[in-house]
């Protein structure tokens, strides 16, 4: 049923938990993954979720993973920023991932045209299907004892616990909720419109 999910018992060691023929029985809410990660997005020039979750499937297929992302949409970085111009700072022969490398023809790319890269490499690559939109996590704690993590994520029908034995953080260095703003001399004299890039 989908109330029960088995689980090898090589995979983790689990204590207080009903174990039998070599699986575990968890409630819905509580069904180890093996392997999560945060955010969604090519951060500091490094292919991050969608590149590991590439590799997990191909190099580790007896793992299981999920991909957690607060916002709604694939990107990250390049979804969020939409201002006139965004474009990569690093060429993207050498950013892109090695298993489906930059199709474009310009090096630094455009935003759009990279956000459509990281959207076609999720679902070309079934990567897409892992992903949790709308959770965003707000604790993790290991436990030596049980040897796995407990992940709080937050969700619009409020927070829900997750297990797994390896966790991976994805983020990048940006606040998507709040960017930084920094502090203008004269600002409240100006008597045009002040615009955060992030929020274009």
């Amino acid at each position: 049923s989908e109330d029960r999910w088995l689980v090898p018992l090589e995979s983790f060691r689990v204590t207080g938990l009903a174990i039998d023929d070599g699986a575990a029985t968890f409630p819905p809410s509580l069904r180890p993954r093996r392997v999560l990660f945060f955010g969604d997005s090519i951060a500091e020039g490094l292919p991050t979720e969608s590149g590991a979750g590439h590799y997990i499937q191909t190099k580790c297929p007896w793992a299981s993973y999920s991909i957690f992302e607060a916002r709604d949409a694939i990107g990250g970085t390049w979804d969020l920023f939409r201002y006139p111009g965004i474009r990569s700072d690093s060429d993207m022969y050498t950013l892109g991932y090695s298993f489906k490398p930059w199709p474009g023809a310009k090096a630094i790319a455009d935003g759009p045209s990279i956000r459509t890269y990281v959207r076609e490499t999720a679902a070309e690559n079934g990567i897409d299907k892992h992903i949790r939109f709308g959770h965003r996590i707000v604790a993790a704690d290991w436990s030596g004892k049980d040897a796995c993590w407990t992940v709080t994520a937050e969700t619009e029908n409020g927070r829900v616990p997750l297990t797994c034995i390896f966790l991976m953080m994805c983020t990048g260095y940006y606040r998507y909720d709040a960017g930084f703003t920094p502090e203008f001399s004269g600002r409240e004299k100006f008597k045009g419109t002040v615009i955060h890039p992030q929020f274009w």
